[in-house]
């Protein structure tokens, strides 16, 4: 008798990209004998198996709205959805006593780790296998590849992104634990020593009309950070494998296109939570304007509580 997990692998892998979501959860759902959904990062439905009859909820609040409401947010914090979530890498079951089925929650990202949505699959026809959370990582892998070829997605990602540090910098989440998961997404990809930079390319463009340009520029060229634009700014979640910041061995090859470009930056201190990014993203603005201030044939200035 074959392995199960090994079957049913096996059978996940040959499912071809290029195809869409559609296909791919059509696909998943003949294979693992339980439906499946996805949706994006502001809970906008994606895909779902149509076909199946499913008395969960949730499951029937976003396949008949597109969507789910506040009450449903609530709900998810209150069984503590969101820190389970936030916790997990890739994937991660939901317990929960108020639902009947169970599910598994799967997380999805381009390639430059960016999350824009979750797959998740209910227990509605059978139980979980043991081994069904590994093949939900398989499944979440495929479903990665097809996202990123969608220049829809990729797009998506970046702009819930830049929305998101958007509003940690200006601390403007009206409810922060129904952001929990959101939150952690940022951290993935990124190493410890974090820190928040803010580039100025005024100097080479004062319009700020390349902001697009040199952003993209930057994570073509650095893919290991996250960058977004903030106020005229390219703003860099980076990381450092020391306490210790060391400029040019720690930017690489960024700091030579600052140099090619005439571009500028300050750096904060290194961040403890990404909920206090407010005071980073002050401390990188007067590390920069400081510096520019000063200069002393410096391009980058890092943040020594001055300003």
């Amino acid at each position: 008798m074959r392995d199960y997990f090994q079957d049913k692998s096996e059978q996940l892998k040959t499912l071809e990209n290029g195809k869409g979501v559609q296909y791919i959860l059509d696909a998943a759902y003949k294979i693992l004998g339980n439906p499946l959904l996805a949706h994006d990062m502001e809970y906008k439905l994606i895909a779902y198996n149509k076909d199946a009859v499913n008395d969960d909820p949730i499951w029937n609040e976003l396949t008949t709205k597109g969507t789910v409401d506040y009450k449903r947010l609530e709900f998810y914090k209150n069984e503590t959805f969101f820190d389970m979530v936030a916790y997990a890498e890739k994937v991660t079951f939901l317990p929960s006593e108020r639902l009947k089925q169970d599910r598994i929650f799967g997380k999805l990202f381009t390639k430059d780790h960016i999350q824009v949505g979750c797959v998740v699959i209910h227990a509605c026809y059978k139980p979980f296998e043991n081994s069904d959370i590994e093949l939900i990582k398989i499944l979440c892998d495929i479903l990665n590849k097809e996202l990123d070829q969608s220049e829809y997605y990729q797009n998506y990602g970046q702009t819930y992104m830049e929305t998101l540090v958007g509003k940690l910098i200006e601390d403007n989440l009206d409810n922060k634990m129904l952001y929990t998961a959101h939150i952690e997404s940022i951290y993935i990809g990124l190493g410890v020593n974090i820190r928040l930079a803010v580039a100025d390319i005024s100097q080479v463009d004062p319009a700020f009309n390349q902001l697009v340009y040199f952003r993209d520029l930057f994570k073509q060229t650095q893919p290991s950070f996250k960058y977004v634009i903030y106020s005229n700014h390219i703003v860099i979640l980076m990381s450092s494998d020391s306490k210790a910041f060391n400029i040019k061995q720690d930017l690489h090859e960024l700091y030579k296109i600052f140099e090619q470009n005439n571009i500028y930056a300050g750096i904060s201190s290194r961040l403890e939570n990404l909920f206090g990014l407010s005071r980073y993203y002050s401390e990188a603005v007067s590390a920069l304007k400081h510096g520019l201030k000063t200069k002393g044939g410096q391009r980058i200035f890092l943040y020594d509580g001055v300003g």
